[in-house]
């Protein structure tokens, strides 16, 4: 049940604090109250000691601008304006609007049941960093991650609908990050000294002693370092991921190969479409031809009646 609205020509009874240095959140009834004239609307300041680190706490922003909505909300007040704001009602709600509900109601129709898989962490998740939840403290006082929450939402209501289309701009987003991770392993590849590994060969003797492979270069009278050549360990995963994400040479069709069917196959369908043309336009003749053929049977029928005629009135 929603709660009634507070009464704002008096102080409150009861007030929504955040505590500015641990983010702490807490309704309490206010420990101080000062008058604040610059807020015509609600005149008044509230203050509490916040329960977890001591300091003190002023009323929350949001309750602020609640207060201050309601000062300024209007409504329509003759039957006029109220019948045009009943009339402002028709045509909703539309497909948009009821995608927009449905995502609502799973919202906190799922919260407790599914949506604690990602437990609230304020500054434990790879993207607390740049979260907007966090720095508007809505994070703190939530049982589950909002940025992870909505991710699962959106998900469920595609899969629901059946609609693809609705991670359209967050598989945009993945797809970008991936082609960064594919030039950044490139970039990786081409300053370590290209798609091998040079190392050089050591080993151990039975003192434990360390020692460098060399050998003896007859030629030169110099000893050698023996290297170990390996692929890239990077060389691997981009290879993988060029494939799973057909961006391989044979996916965009840019080999011999491939251009050689694409040509094939474009002579046949040229071929088929020469065929096919060829045969329409020998059924347009014959059609033609059939219906001068109705013509002239025609024709030679009128004029047989037109002589029975004569005949018959001779």
């Amino acid at each position: 049940m929603r709660k009634p609205r507070p009464d704002r020509s008096n102080p409150l009874a009861e007030v929504s604090f955040a505590c500015a240095e641990c983010r702490h959140r807490f309704e309490a009834a206010p420990e101080r109250v000062e008058d604040c004239p610059e807020q015509p609307h609600h005149p008044w300041a509230y203050f509490h000691a916040c329960p977890a680190c001591g300091a003190e706490a002023g009323q929350a922003a949001w309750q602020r601008s609640l207060l201050k909505a309601w000062a300024n909300a209007t409504g329509p007040r003759t039957p006029e304006g109220m019948a045009r704001t009943a009339a402002n009602l028709e045509g909703h709600p539309t497909p948009e609007e009821a995608k927009l509900t449905r995502f609502n109601a799973m919202k906190h129709g799922l919260f407790a049941r599914t949506a604690t898989y990602f437990p609230a962490k304020p500054g434990g998740y790879p993207h607390c960093a740049t979260c907007e939840h966090l720095q508007t403290e809505a994070c703190v006082p939530q049982r589950a991650c909002l940025k992870r929450a909505e991710l699962l939402l959106r998900h469920e209501v595609a899969f629901e609908s059946g609609d693809p289309g609705l991670l359209t701009g967050m598989r945009a987003g993945t797809q970008a990050m991936i082609q960064a991770l594919i030039d950044d392993m490139l970039l990786t590849i081409a300053a370590d000294g290209g798609p091998r590994i040079k190392s050089p060969e050591w080993y151990s003797d039975k003192d434990g002693g360390f020692h460098l492979a060399q050998y003896l270069d007859d030629v030169a009278g110099e000893l050698r370092q023996i290297y170990k050549l390996e692929a890239h360990p990077l060389l691997k995963h981009l290879i993988d991921y060029l494939a799973k994400n057909s961006m391989t040479l044979a996916d965009l069709e840019m080999t011999p190969k491939s251009r050689d069917e694409q040509e094939a196959l474009r002579g046949y369908l040229e071929k088929e479409k020469e065929g096919q043309a060829a045969s329409e336009y020998q059924q347009r003749i014959v059609h033609q031809q059939q219906k001068l053929l109705d013509l002239i049977s025609a024709g030679m029928n009128r004029e047989k009646l037109i002589e029975a005629e004569v005949v018959g009135d001779g």
